[in-house]
C-alpha cells in the first residue's frame, strides 16, 4: 500500500480469487481516491469505495510487495515477490504498463526519488540499486552498485529512504547507515558508536552500574555474557531534518543531516522492556509525530515448548516476501500461539531533543492497552452499556468501548476500556457479558470465572466455579440468571447470590457434550446445542413450572456451533461443522433450510442474527462477511451481499446493543467494526430514508418484547398510535434535556470503596508535597541568585589578571619569534645547498647508467641481426637442397608410375568388383582421418590465436617491466607445455598411421597370393625408402640448429633482468630524496604558519595601543575644556564637571600616568618599526625559499620524466627483441612441422607400389607426371608454396626492419604511441584490432591440400574394390606378408 505525494490517491496491492476455488487467485493493484476528512464526518453513506483504476500485473500469481507513486503522481512503480521480483513501471491513469524488468533477487523496499520522477531505488538483504526510467525508449536501466560488489554481497541491507530530497540513506543490519549523493558515498554513520556514546551517561549507564554493583554484592563477578549483544538495525525512515533508525532491543535513534551530509545524533531511545523490534516507521507530513510498527518475540510460547518464531539473527532483519500459491485453500493454518506480539505506537520526532532530556513521553501506544495476539475465541456485547468484551488465545480479556451516534465523528471514539490476563496457562473458549456491562463470565479449561469489571487497576474476581469440561455460558437479558454447561448438563445459576437455580440433565438433557447455551430475547426459552455423535439442539421453557422442552432437533454425527434463535418465527440458525454449512432448523424437524458452502475457503464459521433489521450475517473461512435477508426463503436461491474484511477466517461476530455496529474477530487476532446502515421506506412517497439511532432503538426494543407493527384498522387504533407516538416524542425530548446535566450508564464506573479511598488519600498526599516543593523552590532561587552575583565578581577579577599575564606572554613570544626566524633561515640555507649537491650527483649517475645501458642494447641488437642473417642463409641452403631432392623423387616416381599404370590396367578388370568394396572401406577410414586432422588443425589454430592475444595484451601492459617479463615467461612455459601436448598428439597420430599401414600390408598379402607380378613394384618401393634416409638426416640437423638458437636466447633474459634491477634501484633512490624534500616543505609550512600567527597577534596589540592613545587624547581634551578660561567663570560647577570626566574615562585607571605612557609609546613605536622591518625581511626570505623550492621541484620532475621516458624506450625495445625471438621460434616450429609432413608423405609413398598392384588411384591416362593419378600428392607446387609460406603467427618473415632501425623513426610515431598508451590504461582496456591473418580462419596450405586429395582418392578406390566383391581385409594381410618376404630376401 502507498499514498501519492499530494495525498489524493491510494494504491493497494491485493489478491482476489473465485469463491469455489476452481479458478486460481489473481493479484491486482487498485487505485482509489482518498476522501477528505470533512467528507468523512458529514455523511459516510454517500462515500463511494469504487476503485478509480485497476492494474493487472503480467504475472498474477506473485504478490505485490512494494508500491510507490512518483513525485507528480503520474506514474506508479510496483515490485512483485520472488522468484521473479519484477519491477513494473505503470502509467496508471490509462492502465498501461510502460516498462518491466526482472531482478530475480530478494528485495523488500521501494522508494522514488522526490526530485526526479524517473528515478527510484530498490533494496534487499544483499542488494541496493538506483533505477532510471528512459521516456524515449521506455526502458528501465539498472545503475551500477554504489558499494563494491564483494561488500554488497556480504552486507545485509535492511531498509533505505530519501533524506532532504537529496541524499539516499541505506541501513545495514550490522549497525551502519550509508549516505549517498548522486550515486557516490558521502558518509558512513556508525550507529553502534552513537548508541555507546549516548548511553555512556544518563539513566541507562546508571542502571548498568547498579546491576554490576548488585552482582558484585551477590558474589557473582561481571562476565562477558553480562554485556548485551550489539543492536541490529531493522528499519529506516526519513523525517524533515534527517532520518530515524530502528533496531532490536527496543532501539530508536534520531539523527539530523545538514546540506553537506554532516550527521548529528539527536538522541538514543529505548522502548519499555527493550524487547521490541522495529519493523516499519513513517513520519507525518508535519513532522510532529512518527508512527512505529514493532513486535516482540513471544517468550511464553518458547517457555512451554512451542517452537520459537524466529532466531534473533533473523528477527531483526527485513525478509523479502515470497508469493503464495494464490489459492485460499492453500493458506497455512494459523498457529495456536502467535510467535510475535505486534504493537503500534507514536514517537514525537519533531520534539526529539526535548524527549532526549526526559521532558516528554517518548513512546505512546495507539491502543493504550494493546490488542490481541492470536485467535479471537469469543466476543460478546453488553445490552445496557456501549462496551464489547473479547478474549483470545493470548489468554487475555479485553473490553472495548464504542461511541453513540452523536459522538461517532469525535477523536478517539473507539477506546480500549480494560485489559486483563485471564490465565497464565488456560485459554478461554467462551464468554458472556452481563447486560449492565459490569460483570463478565469466562469459560476456561476446567472452571467458570466471573469478573467484576471496574478500572484497569481495581478489577476483581467475583468467584471461580470448578466444572468438568465446561462448554458454553450465557447471561439472561434481564441479568438475573446465568446458564453454564458442564459435559452433558446445563445449569442455571444466580450470579449475584451464587445460588444454583436448576440443572437440565438425565433424560431431559443431552447425551453428548454441550458446547453452547443461549437465551431467547424475552428470556423465556433457554436453548443449548450438543456435539457429535448426538448432535441435538434442545430448548426449555423457563416460565413453566417443570421447565418443559419446547424445542427439539436431533441430527446424528453433527456438531452445531454459533447457535442463534428467532423467538418470533421459532427458528434456530447454526453452523454445521466440519462441513461449514449454514442450517436453519425448526422444532421437531430434521432440517428446514440448508445453505451449503461453495468451497472450503467459503465455508461458514460464525453467525450473527439481527431480527429487527431482517438480516443474517455469516462469516466465512476466507475472511469475508455475507449478509442474507431474514428469514431465508425455503425454496430458490439465497442471494446475499458479500464484503471482504479479514485476511484470516472469521471466528466470532456480534452486534452492538443498538444494532449499529457489527463486530467481528478472526484467527489472526484482528477485531473489526463495521457500520450497519439501517434504512426504511417512507409510507407516503416510498423513497428509502435513513433510520436514526432512536428509531432503531425503538424498533429493537419493541421487537424484543414481542410488539409487532400492524396497520391501523379503525379510528380508535389510529388514535392509539398517535398517542403512542406523542409519548415516544416526549420521552425522547426528556432524555435529550437531561443528558447534558446527568450521566448515562455509559458514563458510570463501578469502583471498589477501598480503592477509591486509597486514591483520594494519594491525591491529598500529592497536594501536600506540591506545597512543600513550591516553598523549597523559592528558597533555592534566592540562593542561586546570590551565588551568581558572587561568581560574576570573581570572573571579573580573573579576567583582569589574565590580561596582565597575556601581556607578559606576548613579549616573550615576540623574542622567541625573532630567534626562531634566524635559526630557520640558517637551516633552510643548509638544506637547500645539500639538496642541490645531491640532485647534481644523482643526475650525473643517471646519465652514466643510461649511456651504459644504451650501449648494451646496441650490442644486443647487432648480435641479434647477425643471428638473423645466419639463420636466413641456412634456411635458403636447406630450401635448395630440399627442392633438389624433391625433383629427383618426382622423376623417379613418375617413371615408376608409368610402369605401374600398365600393370594396373591388366589387373583392373580382375579386381573391379573387389575395388568398389575396398574404396568404400577406405572412404570411411579417410573420413575418420579427416575429422581427426581437422580437430588437430583447429586446436593448433586456437593455440596460435590465444598466443597472439596474449602477446598483444603483454605489449599493452609493457609500462611495468616486472609485469611484462613475468607474463612473457609464463607464456613461454604455457607454450612449451602446449608444444609437448602437440608432440604427444602427433605421436598418437603416427601410431594410428602405422596401424593403417599394417592394414595396407594385409591387403598386399592378399594381392601377392593372386598376382606375383607386384614383386617388381615392391623393389621400387624399397628403393624409395632408401632415398628417404636423406630426409631423416635433414630433420636431425634442423632439430639441433633450433636447440642452439634457444640456448642463445638465455643470455638475453639475464641482461634484461640486470637492467630491471638497476632501474628499480634508481627509482628507490629517487623516492628517498623526494620524501626528504617533502619533510623540508612541511617544516617550512609550520614555520610560516607560526610567523603568521605572531604577526596577527602583533597587529591586534598595536590596535589596542592606538585605541588607548585615542582615549588618552580624549581625556586631555575633556579636561582642557573644563579648565579653559571661558569655562572658569562658573568655578562652582568645575568639580562636578571634572568628576563627570573622570567617571567617563574610568576604564583608563589601570594604565600608567601620561608621562610614562608617552615614554612607553616612544618605545613601542620604535619596536613596531623594527618588527615591521623584520617581518618584511621574513617575507622576502620566504619568497626566496619558495622560488628555490619550485625550481628544485621542477628540476626533480624533469629528471623523473626523462627517466620514465628512457625506461619506456628500453621497455619497448626489449619487447621488440622478445617479439623477434618469438618469431624465430614460430619459424622453427613451422620447419619442424614441414619436416614431419614430408616424413608422413614419404612413408605414404612407400606403400604406393602395393596399392598400385591392388588397383588403387586410377587417374587420367593422358596426364603426365604426378598429375596422372588423383591418389598421388601434387608435388609440383611445393616450391611455390615454400616461397609463399607464412609463419604460423601470421606475420611476414622479418627483413632489414630491426629494433635498431625502428628506433630511428620513434620520434615520428611518438604522438600515435601516446594515444595507444592512454587507451591501454583505460578500464576496461580498449580492444585493439589486429590485422594478423591468424585472427581469421586459416586456409589450408598446398601440402595439406595434396594430403587431403590423396586420402580422398584412396578412400574412393577402396570403396570401389569392396563393391566389386574383393575382401580388402584379406588382401591387406596377403600384401603385408609378401612385402615382409621380399624384405627378408
Amino acid at each position: 500500500m502507498t499514498k501519492s505525494h499530494n495525498g489524493k490517491f491510494l494504491a493497494v496491492g491485493e489478491r482476489l480469487g473465485s469463491d469455489d476455488g476452481s479458478v486460481q487467485n489473481s493479484v491486482q493493484i487498485c487505485i482509489v481516491a482518498v476522501p477528505k476528512v470533512e467528507t468523512l464526518t458529514e455523511n459516510k453513506a454517500e462515500i463511494k469505495e469504487e476503485a478509480l483504476k485497476v492494474l493487472y500485473p503480467p504475472n498474477k500469481r506473485l504478490d505485490i510487495i512494494a508500491l510507490a507513486f512518483t513525485a507528480e503522481g503520474k506514474y506508479l512503480v510496483s515490485v512483485s515477490a520472488l522468484p521473479d521480483s519484477t519491477v513494473n513501471f505503470w502509467r496508471w491513469e490509462v492502465e498501461k504498463l510502460v516498462s518491466s524488468h526482472d531482478i530475480q533477487l530478494s528485495v523488500n523496499r521501494l522508494m522514488v526519488n522526490p526530485t526526479s520522477s524517473t528515478q527510484f531505488s530498490i533494496s534487499g538483504p544483499a542488494y541496493l540499486r538506483l533505477w532510471d526510467y528512459n521516456p524515449n525508449d521506455h526502458g528501465l536501466n539498472e545503475n551500477p552498485s554504489m558499494f563494491p560488489l564483494k561488500q554488497e554481497r556480504q552486507m545485509k541491507v535492511v531498509d533505505h529512504c530519501w533524506v532532504l530530497s537529496t541524499f539516499l540513506c541505506a541501513a545495514s543490519e550490522d549497525g551502519h547507515v550509508y549516505i549517498f549523493e548522486e550515486g557516490e558515498q558521502r558518509e558512513d554513520v556508525n550507529v553502534l558508536a552513537a548508541i555507546e556514546r549516548d548511553e555512556s551517561v544518563g539513566p541507562k549507564a546508571e542502571a548498568r552500574e547498579q546491576a554490576k554493583t548488585l552482582k558484585k554484592l551477590m558474589g557473582d563477578g561481571p562476565t562477558a555474557d553480562d554485556d548485551p549483544p550489539p543492536v541490529r538495525l531493522s528499519a529506516l525512515a526519513a523525517w524533515g531534518r534527517g532520518f530515524v533508525v530502528g533496531g532490536d532491543q527496543g532501539y530508536l535513534g534520531v539523527f539530523k543531516v545538514d546540506a553537506k551530509a554532516q550527521v548529528e545524533s539527536i538522541g538514543t531511545f529505548r522502548m519499555p522492556g527493550e524487547k521490541a523490534i522495529m519493523w516499519q516507521m513513517s513520519s507525518s507530513s508535519e513532522d510532529s509525530n512518527m508512527t512505529i510498527l514493532s513486535y516482540e518475540e513471544d517468550d511464553s510460547s518458547q517457555t512451554f515448548g512451542s517452537p520459537s518464531g524466529s532466531q534473533r539473527t533473523q528477527s531483526a532483519s527485513r525478509k523479502s516476501v515470497t508469493s503464495r500459491n494464490s489459492s485460499a485453500k492453500q493458506r497455512p493454518a494459523p498457529s495456536s500461539h502467535s510467535p510475535q506480539k505486534w504493537s503500534l505506537s507514536t514517537f514525537p520526532v519533531g520534539q526529539a531533543d526535548l524527549a532526549a532530556t526526559g521532558q516528554l513521553d517518548v513512546f505512546t501506544p495507539v491502543f493504550a492497552l494493546g490488542n490481541h495476539h492470536g485467535k479471537i475465541t469469543a466476543m460478546k456485547p453488553a445490552f445496557g452499556r456501549r462496551v464489547v468484551a473479547t478474549c483470545g488465545e493470548d489468554m487475555k480479556l479485553k473490553v472495548w468501548g464504542y461511541p453513540s451516534e452523536e459522538n461517532e465523528a469525535a477523536h478517539g471514539a473507539f477506546t480500549s476500556e480494560l485489559s486483563l490476563q485471564a490465565s497464565q496457562y488456560e485459554t478461554p473458549t467462551c464468554m458472556a457479558v452481563h447486560p449492565l456491562g459490569f460483570q463478565v463470565a469466562l469459560i476456561l479449561e476446567d472452571m467458570l470465572r466471573i469478573y467484576h469489571l471496574t478500572s484497569q487497576a481495581a478489577t476483581r474476581t467475583h468467584f471461580d466455579l470448578p466444572l468438568k469440561h465446561p462448554g458454553g455460558v450465557a447471561y439472561a437479558n434481564n441479568g438475573s440468571l446465568l446458564a453454564v454447561s458442564s459435559e452433558n448438563d446445563v445449569t442455571l445459576v444466580d450470579p449475584w447470590r451464587a445460588v444454583v437455580v436448576h440443572m437440565f440433565s438425565g433424560r431431559g438433557g443431552h447425551l453428548s457434550q454441550v458446547n453452547q447455551v443461549i437465551f431467547s430475547e424475552d428470556d423465556r426459552v433457554l436453548l443449548s446445542s450438543g456435539m457429535a455423535p448426538h448432535g441435538a439442539i434442545y430448548g426449555w421453557d423457563l416460565k413453566t413450572e417443570n421447565r418443559d422442552r419446547v424445542f427439539e432437533h436431533v441430527s446424528k454425527m453433527s456438531t452445531y456451533t454459533d447457535l442463534t434463535y428467532d423467538m418470533r418465527l421459532q427458528l434456530a440458525v447454526a453452523v454445521l461443522k466440519p462441513e461449514g454449512h449454514l442450517r436453519v432448523i425448526s422444532h421437531l424437524s430434521t432440517m428446514q433450510i440448508d445453505v451449503p458452502a461453495e468451497s472450503r475457503g467459503s465455508a461458514y464459521s460464525s453467525l450473527c442474527l439481527a431480527t429487527p433489521l431482517g438480516l443474517l450475517f455469516a462469516g466465512t473461512q476466507q475472511g469475508s462477511v455475507r449478509a442474507f435477508r431474514w428469514p431465508l426463503p425455503e425454496t430458490g436461491a439465497n442471494y446475499f451481499y458479500e464484503v471482504p474484511l479479514h485476511a484470516h477466517g472469521i471466528t466470532t461476530m456480534t452486534l452492538s446493543y443498538d444494532a449499529r455496529y457489527l463486530w467481528s474477530g478472526c484467527e489472526g487476532g484482528t477485531v473489526m467494526v463495521c457500520d450497519v446502515a439501517a434504512a426504511s421506506a417512507s409510507p407516503d412517497t416510498g423513497e428509502v430514508i435513513q433510520v436514526n439511532g432512536m428509531q432503531l432503538d425503538q424498533k429493537i426494543v419493541r421487537a424484543r418484547h414481542g410488539e409487532i407493527e400492524k396497520p391501523a384498522a379503525n379510528k380508535a387504533q389510529r388514535d392509539d398510535e398517535k398517542k403512542l407516538a406523542d409519548m415516544q416524542r416526549k420521552l425522547w425530548d426528556s432524555v435529550r434535556a437531561i443528558s447534558a446535566t446527568t450521566a448515562s450508564l455509559d458514563d458510570l464506573l463501578l469502583v471498589p470503596k477501598a480503592y477509591l479511598n486509597d486514591v483520594l488519600t494519594e491525591i491529598r498526599e500529592l497536594e501536600d508535597r506540591m506545597q512543600g516543593l513550591k516553598h523549597e523552590n523559592d528558597h533555592m532561587l534566592e540562593q542561586k541568585e546570590n551565588e551568581m552575583q558572587e561568581k560574576l565578581q570573581t570572573v571579573q577579577m580573573e579576567r583582569r589578571e589574565e590580561k596582565r599575564v597575556a601581556d607578559d606572554k606576548y613579549d616573550n613570544l615576540f623574542l622567541q619569534m625573532k630567534q626562531g626566524n634566524h635559526r630557520h633561515s640558517q637551516e633552510m640555507d643548509d638544506a637547500n645547498h645539500q639538496f642541490d649537491l645531491r640532485t647534481r650527483q644523482l643526475q650525473d649517475q643517471f646519465e652514466g647508467s643510461i649511456s651504459k645501458e644504451y650501449e648494451k642494447q646496441s650490442k644486443l641488437l647487432d648480435e641479434l641481426q647477425g643471428l638473423r642473417d645466419e639463420f636466413d642463409h641456412d634456411k635458403e641452403k636447406m630450401s635448395k637442397e630440399h627442392k633438389a631432392q624433391l625433383s629427383e623423387l618426382r622423376a623417379a616416381q613418375s617413371g615408376a608410375m608409368r610402369e605401374w599404370r600398365n600393370e594396373y590396367d591388366k589387373v583392373c578388370n580382375l579386381l573391379k568388383s573387389d575395388g568398389l568394396k575396398f574404396e568404400e572401406a577406405l572412404r570411411q577410414q579417410e573420413s575418420e582421418y579427416e575429422d581427426q586432422i581437422k580437430e588437430i588443425r583447429e586446436r593448433e589454430r586456437r593455440a596460435l590465436h590465444d598466443e597472439s592475444e596474449k602477446a598483444t595484451q603483454a605489449l599493452k601492459d609493457g609500462v611495468s617491466m616486472k609485469q611484462t617479463i613475468g607474463m612473457l615467461q609464463n607464456q613461454v612455459k604455457l607454450k612449451d607445455g602446449e608444444l609437448e601436448l602437440a608432440f604427444k598428439e602427433q605421436d598418437e597420430l603416427r601410431k594410428k598411421l602405422q596401424a593403417s599401414q599394417e592394414m595396407a600390408k594385409k591387403v598386399l598379402e592378399q594381392l601377392k597370393e593372386r598376382e606375383r607380378s607386384l614383386k617388381v613394384k615392391d623393389e621400387n618401393l624399397f628403393k624409395l625408402r632408401e632415398q628417404m634416409k636423406h630426409l631423416e638426416s635433414f630433420r636431425f640437423v634442423l632439430f639441433h640448429k633450433v636447440r642452439a638458437l634457444e640456448e642463445e636466447r638465455d643470455p638475453l633474459e639475464e641482461q634484461v633482468n640486470a637492467l630491471k634491477t638497476s632501474v628499480r634501484e634508481m627509482y628507490s633512490e629517487f623516492v628517498r630524496e623526494f620524501r626528504q624534500k617533502q619533510k623540508l616543505d612541511h617544516m617550512l609550512g609550520d614555520k610560516t604558519s607560526l610567523s603568521s600567527a605572531l604577526q596577527a597577534e602583533n597587529v591586534l596589540m598595536r590596535e589596542q595601543l592606538i585605541q588607548l592613545k585615542k582615549d588618552g587624547r580624549k581625556l586631555l581634551q575633556d579636561v582642557e575644556n573644563v579648565l579653559h578660561a571661558e569655562t572658569t567663570k562658573d568655578y562652582t560647577q568645575m568639580p562636578k564637571k571634572l568628576h563627570e570626566v573622570v567617571n567617563k574615562h574610568q576604564k583608563m585607571l589601570a594604565w600608567n600616568p601620561p608621562s610614562r605612557e608617552n615614554e612607553a609609546e616612544g618605545r613601542s613605536e620604535s619596536d613596531l618599526k623594527n618588527g615591521a622591518a623584520l617581518m618584511e625581511e621574513m617575507a622576502l626570505q620566504r619568497d626566496l625559499l619558495f622560488r628555490k623550492k619550485e625550481l628544485a621541484s621542477k628540476s626533480a620532475d624533469q629528471a623523473k620524466r626523462d627517466c620514465q621516458t628512457d625506461i619506456r624506450k628500453l621497455t619497448s625495445e626489449n619487447a621488440q627483441l622478445i617479439t623477434e625471438m618469438n618469431t624465430l621460434r614460430a619459424e622453427n616450429r613451422s620447419y619442424l612441422r614441414s619436416c614431419k609432413e614430408l616424413e608422413a608423405k614419404i612413408m605414404a609413398m612407400r606403400d604406393l607400389p602395393g596399392l598400385q598392384k591392388a588397383g588403387l588411384g586410377a587417374g587420367d591416362p593422358n596426364a603426365s607426371g604426378m598429375s596422372h593419378s588423383s591418389s598421388a600428392p601434387d608435388m609440383t607446387s611445393a616450391g611455390g608454396a615454400a616461397k609463399n609460406r607464412v609463419p604460423p603467427n601470421g606475420r611476414p618473415l622479418p627483413s632489414s626492419e630491426t629494433p635498431y632501425v625502428r628506433r630511428k623513426i620513434v620520434d615520428q610515431q611518438e604522438q600515435y604511441r601516446r594515444q595507444q598508451l592512454r587507451k591501454s590504461n583505460q578500464l576496461p582496456p580498449v580492444t585493439q584490432q589486429s590485422s594478423s591473418p591468424m585472427r581469421q580462419t586459416r586456409e589450408p596450405n598446398s601440402e595439406e591440400m595434396r594430403f587431403q586429395n590423396s586420402m580422398e582418392s584412396l578412400k574412393a578406390k577402396r570403396e570401389h574394390m569392396e563393391n566389386q566383391g574383393f575382401a580388402m581385409g584379406k588382401l591387406t594381410e596377403q600384401a603385408s606378408h609378401l612385402a615382409d618376404g621380399q624384405g627378408g630376401v
